[in-house]
C-alpha cells in the first residue's frame, strides 16, 4: 500500500507506491518492499551530509533546501525562486536580481560591495575603484618622513578620474614619507585643504585652482595678507587717526603710500624720507629715468634723458637760477649792458668773444672786458668766428653719429668702424659679401651699369651670386661645366609610371603609362632610383627616374648571394635567376638569407 510524504508545514510532497523509488526531489524516497533500499538510503544520507555539493545547482529543489556551490565555495539555500548565498554576498560582474532588502552583492569587476535597499543597490565601499579610475572622496592613513619614528596621519583624499587632486588634513603640517607615493604631487600636506602640486609657499605650480568667490584669503598673488592694507584701518603715519580712504601701502615698513587726500587730491607719499625712483626696464636692462629726493628731482643717470622734445615742449619754465649748456639764447631781458652782467641769476659762457646774439630782435656783439661768463653757450651765432675750434656739436647743421642714422655726419665708432645703410661709389676690395635671400635684383642688362651689382643668395634665383646654404650645399638649376666626380652611383632616365613606386622597385614596360611594376617572367628594364648621378630626360613632367645602369638599392624576394644574377620577380621585386632562358637585368652585390622581401645593393647591367 502506498504511503504519503508530507512537508514540515503539512503540505503533501508526494505518494510513494510499494516496491518503487520516488525521484520527484533530489532525495529518493523508497517504497515498501523495495529490494536494495540500503544503497538508496545511504546515498541520501551522503547527499545531505555534503549538501548536494556540485558546481551546478540540484535540479529538483524544494524551498529551504541547502546546496554547497563547490565552484564558488559558497553555501546557498533555495528560497522558492532561486538559490541565495547563505552567508557573505552574491558575487558577479553584473547586478543580480531577486535579492531581499539588506542582502549584499560584491561587484567582482569594480571590487566594491553593495547592499539592496529594496528599490536599488547602495554602495557600501570602498568609495573609490582604482581599476575603473573612478572619482570619490576616500579616507586614508599615511606616514610622515620623520626619523627614526614616523607619525601616522589620518587624511581624506579627493579623487577625480583616478587622480588625487586634493588632500584634507585636520592636524599639523607634515611632509609625507616617500613610501606613500604622494611626495611627487604633494611635497607638503598642510593643515586644511592642500591642492595637488602646491609647495610650501602655497603657490600651486599647475592649473589646479580654487574657483569661486572667497570671503577671505591669507595670500594674494603669493604675497601674505599683511603686505596689503584694507579700507578703514588705522593710518600708519598717524596711528591715532583712522581714514575712510587710506589707499594702499607698499613695502614691509609701509614706505610708499598712494591715497586720496581731502577726497580729491591724489597723493604719492614716502613716510621715511627715502628717494622715489622712476624706473623703466627693457628686458633685463634697468634704466632709472628720474629720482625724487628730499631736496629735489634729479635724473637717474647723467646726461641721458631729455625734459621735453623738439615736438613736445613746455610752455614756460620758471626758476630763480638756470645753470645749463644752452644751444640757443635770446638775451632780450637776460643781460644788462650798463653793468655788463647777466640778470636773473643766469650763468653761461660764450666761446666766441666777438659772437653776436639777438637782443630785442637786433644783432648785438658779446665781448665786454672784465665780464665773467661761465658755462657753454651754443646757439644762433651771426657773423664769422675766426680761429680754431676744439669741438663742435654740428657740422653744416648736421650732428655726428656712429650709427647708420639718416641726416647725420658719419663718424667712426669705438672700434674704428664706419657704419652706413648703403655706400654709393666704387670699392677696391671687400672683406665679406652679405647674403640676403629677400633682396630684389633687376634683370641683367649689359649696357646698363646699374644692373651690374648683384646680391648673394642661397636659393636658385636668377641674376644672383650663388652662396652655400646652411648644409654647405650650392644650389643651381643647371650646372654648365665639367664635373670631375659625382656623389651618386647610377645613370637614370625619366619615364612615366602608372603609380608612385618606392625606391628599389623593379619595373618593366607596360601599364597605363610607360612603365609599371614587374611580375615574374617579365623583361625588367631597370629599378626606381633613389639618388641618380646622371639624370636623362629631366624635363619630362611628372616622370619617375629609372636606374638603367650602375649601383642602386633593389627589392629582392627570397635568399640571395653576392654575385647571383637577378631577374624580374613578383610585385616589383627581383628573384635569383633559376631559368637561363630569362633575361638577367642585374647582379647582387651583397648576400641575404631572409626569405621575404628586402632591399640589397645590386649592379644594374
Amino acid at each position: 500500500m502506498a504511503y504519503q510524504v508530507n512537508k514540515f508545514n503539512g503540505v503533501l510532497q508526494t505518494s510513494v507506491a510499494d516496491g518503487t523509488i520516488d525521484s520527484s526531489t533530489d532525495l529518493r524516497f523508497v517504497g515498501k518492499n523495495y529490494a536494495g533500499y540500503g544503497e538508496v538510503q545511504n546515498e541520501n544520507f551522503l547527499h545531505l551530509m555534503e549538501n548536494f555539493a556540485n558546481t551546478s545547482a540540484p535540479p529538483k529543489v524544494v524551498p529551504g533546501q541547502i546546496w554547497y556551490d563547490s565552484g564558488n565555495k559558497k553555501l546557498k539555500f533555495y528560497d522558492g525562486t532561486k538559490f541565495k548565498v547563505a552567508n557573505g554576498a552574491e558575487v558577479s560582474v553584473t547586478q543580480p536580481a531577486g535579492l531581499a532588502t539588506g542582502e549584499f552583492w560584491w561587484d567582482s569587476n569594480a571590487k566594491q560591495l553593495y547592499t539592496w535597499s529594496g528599490t536599488q543597490y547602495v554602495l557600501v565601499g570602498p568609495a573609490a575603484s582604482p581599476e575603473l579610475g573612478s572619482s570619490a572622496i576616500a579616507t586614508d592613513t599615511v606616514k610622515d618622513n620623520q626619523t627614526p619614528v614616523a607619525d601616522t596621519h589620518a587624511i581624506i583624499k579627493i579623487i577625480a578620474g583616478g587622480e588625487i587632486v586634493a588632500i584634507v588634513n585636520s592636524l599639523e603640517d607634515f611632509i609625507p614619507a616617500s613610501s606613500t607615493g604622494l611626495t611627487a604631487n604633494f611635497p607638503i600636506i598642510k593643515q586644511g585643504i592642500t591642492l595637488i602640486n602646491t609647495p610650501a609657499n602655497g603657490q600651486t605650480t599647475s592649473d589646479y585652482r580654487f574657483w569661486g568667490t572667497a570671503s577671505n584669503s591669507d595670500r594674494l598673488g603669493g604675497r601674505p595678507a599683511a603686505d596689503y592694507v584694507r579700507v578703514g584701518i588705522a593710518n600708519p603715519f598717524t596711528s591715532s587717526i583712522t581714514f575712510p580712504d587710506v589707499g594702499f601701502f607698499v613695502g614691509t615698513d609701509t614706505d610708499l603710500r598712494i591715497w586720496i587726500e581731502d577726497s580729491e587730491n591724489v597723493i604719492i607719499e614716502n613716510k621715511n624720507n627715502n628717494d622715489i625712483t622712476v624706473r623703466i626696464t627693457n628686458g633685463t636692462v634697468k634704466q632709472n629715468v628720474a629720482v625724487f629726493t628730499g631736496t629735489g628731482i634729479v635724473p637717474g643717470t647723467t646726461a641721458t634723458y631729455n625734459l621735453g622734445s623738439p615736438t613736445l615742449k613746455w610752455e614756460s619754465v620758471y626758476a630763480n637760477s638756470l645753470v645749463a649748456n644752452l644751444k640757443a639764447l635770446d638775451l632780450t631781458t637776460a643781460y644788462d649792458y650798463s653793468t655788463k652782467q647777466f640778470t636773473g641769476g643766469f650763468v653761461g659762457n660764450f666761446l666766441a668773444t666777438d659772437a653776436t646774439v639777438l637782443v630785442n630782435g637786433t644783432s648785438k656783439q658779446i665781448g665786454y672786458a672784465g665780464a665773467t661768463i661761465r658755462g657753454n653757450l651754443f646757439g644762433s651765432v651771426q657773423g664769422d668766428v675766426n680761429g680754431t675750434a676744439s669741438n663742435a656739436l654740428k657740422l653744416n647743421s648736421l650732428s655726428p653719429d656712429v650709427t647708420a642714422l639718416a641726416d647725420t655726419v658719419a663718424v667712426r665708432n669705438s672700434s674704428g668702424e664706419l657704419n652706413a645703410v648703403k655706400f654709393n661709389g666704387i670699392a677696391t676690395s671687400t672683406d665679406k659679401v652679405k647674403i640676403d635671400d629677400s633682396a630684389t635684383d633687376t634683370a641683367w642688362n649689359g649696357s646698363d651699369q646699374s644692373t651690374w651689382y648683384r646680391s648673394a643668395r642661397t636659393t636658385k634665383t636668377a641674376f644672383t651670386i650663388a652662396a652655400r646654404n646652411a648644409a654647405g650645399n650650392l644650389l643651381a638649376n643647371v650646372f654648365d661645366g665639367t664635373a670631375t666626380s659625382a656623389q651618386y652611383a647610377d645613370l637614370a632616365e625619366k619615364y612615366l609610371a602608372d603609380a608612385d613606386y618606392e625606391t628599389g622597385t623593379v619595373v618593366t614596360v607596360g601599364g597605363d603609362k610607360e612603365v609599371t611594376a614587374c611580375t615574374q617572367g617579365d623583361r625588367a628594364i631597370g629599378v626606381v632610383s633613389a639618388n641618380p648621378a646622371y639624370m636623362m630626360n629631366s624635363g619630362l613632367e611628372g616622370g619617375t627616374y629609372i636606374a638603367l645602369k650602375g649601383r642602386v638599392p633593389v627589392k629582392v624576394t627570397g635568399a640571395v648571394k653576392k654575385g647571383d644574377r637577378l631577374v624580374a620577380g613578383p610585385s616589383g621585386t627581383a628573384l635569383v635567376r633559376q631559368n637561363f632562358n630569362v633575361d638577367t637585368f642585374a647582379i647582387a652585390l651583397e648576400s641575404s638569407s631572409v626569405d621575404g622581401m628586402k632591399v640589397i645593393e645590386a649592379l644594374v647591367l
